[in-house]
């Protein structure tokens, strides 16, 4: 339902609501090895709440090398989703996941992510043990085996919903 333009908007109103958390529609780019961050955010403490849910998108592209390019999305230490590339050719990835609290240290997780060139999908479904009491970094990661290869983050997106 939307809002009415003439009238005021009170707490009560956003008790089951989506709002962003964070955009970064830019590129970022890592070349070479080693694990470097992308993108990331800090999900400040209590703010999803005992029953609420992040929604997360991430999307870019590899290219160069026929090495291994690894992208990964994470919620404070624990790695919810891996896309791994392994191509000369340039290619896409996404990941689209689904973090819902059962509890402020309780989570479950539903993950899409793609296996090859963003064409095919594959999906998991992960539990994870994350205080999100405390202030908790979301990220985006890359890994490239060697110097030649390239990862690009071009889209990170997070969004909360609050369900009371």
């Amino acid at each position: 339902m939307p809002l009415d333009p003439s009238g005021s908007f009170v707490s009560t109103d956003g008790d089951n609501m989506l709002r962003g958390l964070y955009r970064d529609n830019s590129d970022h780019v890592t070349v070479g090895t080693g694990e470097d961050d992308l993108a990331s955010t800090t999900v400040t403490a209590n703010t999803v709440g005992a029953t609420g849910t992040l929604f997360v998108t991430a999307a870019g592209t590899t290219t160069a090398g026929n090495e291994t390019k690894t992208i990964k999305l994470y919620l404070g230490t624990t790695a919810i989703a891996t896309v791994v590339r392994a191509t000369t050719n340039a290619q896409d990835w996404l990941i689209w996941a689904k973090i819902s609290n059962t509890s402020a240290s309780a989570q479950r997780i539903e993950v899409i992510y793609s296996v090859t060139d963003a064409a095919t999908l594959s999906f998991d479904y992960i539990t994870a043990a994350e205080n999100t009491a405390t202030n908790l970094t979301l990220k985006i990661t890359g890994t490239c085996s060697t110097g030649t290869a390239v990862i690009t983050q071009a889209k990170f997106e997070a969004f909360i919903v609050q369900i009371q």
